[in-house]
């Protein structure tokens, strides 16, 4: 599978947690946060079973756990705890036809911190792109 492949396939993923976020806290016996740290732990048990199975374990020394991409997969971690924490509470709180797409210009913003911090290049394409994507937000919410 190709990198487009995999987005494509975590497009579907995404869109179908924020629907099973919605239903497992529209009758209120679970609150975001339980249904998070259930969501979570199937995520914990399925990456840790890829990356056994991998052998990615094996490769990986204790000075590793304090290297400069150590460091980066640990504000990843806070930031993927911040975003889908978030996430999930918008969406026990909101209407899902708002909450995602407000949600989903995080694509917007990791476009430009790619632009920004990574010197990705940028073009007119990507420029119209990004503001047609806040207009299409902005219109979506009203």
């Amino acid at each position: 599978m190709t990198y487009f492949h995999w987005a494509l396939l975590g497009m579907v993923g995404y869109s179908t947690v924020t629907l099973c976020v919605k239903l497992a806290t529209r009758s209120g016996d679970f609150s975001s946060f339980l249904v998070l740290s259930i969501a979570c732990l199937v995520v914990l048990v399925s990456t840790l079973t890829i990356t056994w199975l991998r052998g990615d374990f094996s490769q990986v020394k204790a000075a590793d756990l304090v290297s400069s991409s150590a460091l980066w997969s640990y504000a990843t971690g806070i930031a993927l705890a911040v975003a889908v924490t978030s996430l999930f509470k918008a969406l026990s709180m909101g209407p899902a036809s708002e909450v995602v797409p407000v949600y989903g210009m995080f694509v917007v913003g990791g476009a430009l911190l790619g632009i920004v911090f990574l010197g990705e290049s940028i073009n007119w394409q990507k420029i119209v792109g990004i503001i047609t994507a806040a207009i299409s937000i902005y219109l979506i919410t009203r």
